[in-house]
């Protein structure tokens, strides 16, 4: 078996998140399909993480493994296939091989979420951003951001027994940028190796 990182972007809109769903669509259930059908075998997707209903990503890392060995030039061809099977809001950047040891989600070295919120109407943000109609106290609210900095132990927010092994990360970015009219909130965190 070979194993394989997809680097790609998606529109979250359409989809039920990431993660394959009982009986709504996801984005790790259509790029299985359209994989499948590409490499003339059952293909398992694993992501970098997980996103929820309506949730984008604008660089996302997911793996698969196959019996397939893909050389530099099948994997543009495969990449370049993908984009022209798959709907438009998934777009595959790369393929690449990578060691068996590397996992999408175990070997991730770090996650930013960004969070846009405007206090002006703009139907061209409106599926990227959260509007409030009312002035924001960027300063208390950068505060706050501050204070997250001086956690690293989210174990409540996790879920239990699951095949994640750590839930400490240190806090390395966590503040409010201006964004033209609307203001982004930007969090990024690395894993702490507690082994």
């Amino acid at each position: 078996m070979y194993r394989y990182f997809i680097h790609l972007a998606y529109n979250g809109k359409n989809y039920f998140g990431w993660q394959r769903q009982p009986k709504d669509i996801s984005v790790q259930e259509v790029l299985e399909k359209a994989v499948s059908i590409l490499l003339k075998e059952t293909i398992n997707i694993v992501g970098a993480g997980r996103t929820d209903t309506g949730v984008h990503a604008k660089s996302f890392y997911a793996h698969f493994d196959t019996t397939n060995h893909l050389n530099e030039q099948n994997c543009l061809q495969l990449a370049y296939k993908l984009n022209a099977f798959l709907p438009k809001d998934i777009v595959i950047f790369s393929i690449f091989q990578v060691d068996k040891q590397q996992h999408a989600r175990f070997s991730a070295i770090s996650r930013t979420y960004r969070y846009y919120v405007s206090t002006k109407k703009n139907p061209f943000n409106r599926d990227i951003t959260y509007t409030i109609l009312q002035p924001l106290n960027l300063e208390n609210m950068n505060e706050c951001c501050k204070k997250l900095l001086q956690y690293h132990d989210f174990t409540s927010f996790s879920k239990v027994h699951t095949q994640t092994k750590n839930k400490r990360f240190s806090n390395e970015k966590n503040n409010s940028l201006p964004c033209g009219c609307r203001q982004c909130f930007c969090h990024r965190s690395n894993a702490q190796n507690t082994e």
